[in-house]
C-alpha cells in the first residue's frame, strides 16, 4: 500500500494517490475509497478504485493543511485500512481505527517583504489590549455513547460543554448526527443530556451507576 502526495501550481492543493497492491486487497472484488473528503458516501461510484495490473489506484484532489480520516471497502469482503497511513485515529465505532492521510505538514512559501523608508510615526501611548477568555470546554467523551469524533461534531455545533449538552433536546442531538452523515446515525442520544446533568454537577458517582445501566449510550 501505499499514499503519494503531489503538489502543482500554488500549492493550495495536493493530488494524493491512494495504492492497495496486488495480494494487499481482501479479494478480487470492487474496492471504493472513503472519507471525510466524499462524507463516507459508500453509494459514490465515482471513488471506486481502478484496478491496474492487479493493484487497485485512485487519484484525488485535496486542499492542502487538513489531515483526511478514510478507509477501503471491499465490495464483498468489508472494510480494511491502509497499512502505509500517516496516523490511525480511533472511528466512531468501539474498537475500530481510521486511517490518516496528514497534507498539514507541508512548508509554507515565504512572503516576500519589499523595503521601504518609513517616516518615524508620532509617539502614541500603547492601550493595552484584554486577553480574549478562552470558550470553556469539557470533556464529553465522558459521557457514555460518545466518542472523540461525535465530541468535536456537538463542539462545532455549540455544545461543548455538559451544562449545553444537559440542555439540549434528544431531537436536536438527532438531527446534528444525522446532518454529519449516515455513518453517526446508528447512535442514540437519548440518555446523553441526563448524563451530562450528573456531570456538569460533578455526581460523578451517580453518573457511573447510571453508565453500568446503559450499553452504547442507550
Amino acid at each position: 500500500m501505499a499514499l503519494t502526495k503531489e503538489t502543482k501550481g500554488k500549492g493550495t492543493h495536493i493530488t494524493v494517490t491512494f495504492t492497495v497492491g496486488e495480494n494487499e486487497a481482501p479479494s478480487a472484488a470492487n474496492v471504493i475509497l472513503l472519507g471525510d473528503f466524499n462524507n463516507w458516501q459508500t453509494n459514490d461510484s465515482s471513488y471506486r478504485m481502478e484496478k491496474k495490473n492487479g493493484s487497485y489506484v485512485k487519484s484525488i484532489k485535496l486542499e492542502a493543511g487538513k489531515r483526511y480520516e478514510f478507509r477501503y471497502l471491499s465490495e464483498d469482503k468489508g472494510w480494511f485500512n491502509d497499512h502505509a497511513a500517516d496516523a490511525y485515529v480511533p472511528s466512531p465505532y468501539s474498537g475500530i481505527d481510521n486511517s490518516v492521510v496528514d497534507l498539514t505538514a507541508l512548508p509554507a512559501k515565504k512572503k516576500v517583504v519589499k523595503k521601504t523608508v518609513a517616516k518615524k510615526p508620532a509617539v502614541k501611548k500603547p492601550v493595552a489590549k484584554k486577553p480574549a477568555a478562552k470558550a470553556k470546554k469539557d470533556d464529553l467523551k465522558k459521557i457514555e455513547g460518545i466518542g472523540p469524533k461525535i465530541a468535536s461534531i456537538l463542539t462545532n455545533k455549540g455544545i461543548g460543554t455538559f451544562e449545553k449538552l444537559a440542555g439540549a433536546s434528544v431531537k436536536t442531538l438527532e438531527e446534528i448526527l444525522k446532518e454529519a452523515g449516515p455513518r453517526y446515525t446508528m447512535h442514540k442520544p437519548g440518555s446523553w443530556p441526563k448524563q451530562a446533568k450528573l456531570a456538569a454537577s460533578g455526581d460523578w458517582d451517580k453518573l457511573k451507576v447510571l453508565q453500568d445501566k446503559l450499553d452504547g449510550g442507550k
